[in-house]
């Protein structure tokens, strides 16, 4: 049975966060999770579509920005989303005024306020 909730893909590098993420948006969205960008690019490639993608901005390899310009170019329509530290702000705000981030939010975000950013994101993209 398909479910009817969008589809929200978390990458991160810290296990611990992702099963937060998990546990925070579960019930709300169908959640799946990446450790790390590399996991994440292949997820997107062999799963079916997601609707947003939320990804960290520290990540060894490559950052989250980096990350979400490959989303952006493969994956258009999918919604991209950052978790960023305060140091990250000027970066995240280049790359939204760029087109690659729908939305930037700090980190800790409070669970209500990351809630809200995706049926946010959600809307906007429809």
């Amino acid at each position: 049975m398909e479910s009817s909730l969008p589809r929200v893909l978390c990458v991160d590098d810290e296990p611990n966060i992702l099963r937060a993420l998990s546990r925070s948006l579960h019930g709300r969205f169908e959640v799946e999770t990446a450790l790390g960008p590399h996991a994440g690019l292949e997820m997107l490639a062999s799963e079916p579509a997601f609707d947003v993608v939320l990804s960290d901005m520290r990540m060894p390899g490559m950052d989250g920005i980096e990350f979400l310009t490959r989303v952006s170019q493969r994956w258009p329509g999918t919604v991209r989303m950052l978790l960023s530290g305060l140091g990250d702000t000027e970066a995240a705000a280049r790359a939204r005024a760029e087109g690659v981030l729908h939305r930037s939010l700090a980190k800790p975000c409070p669970v209500d306020e990351l809630r809200e950013a995706l049926v946010d994101a959600l809307a906007a993209r429809r």
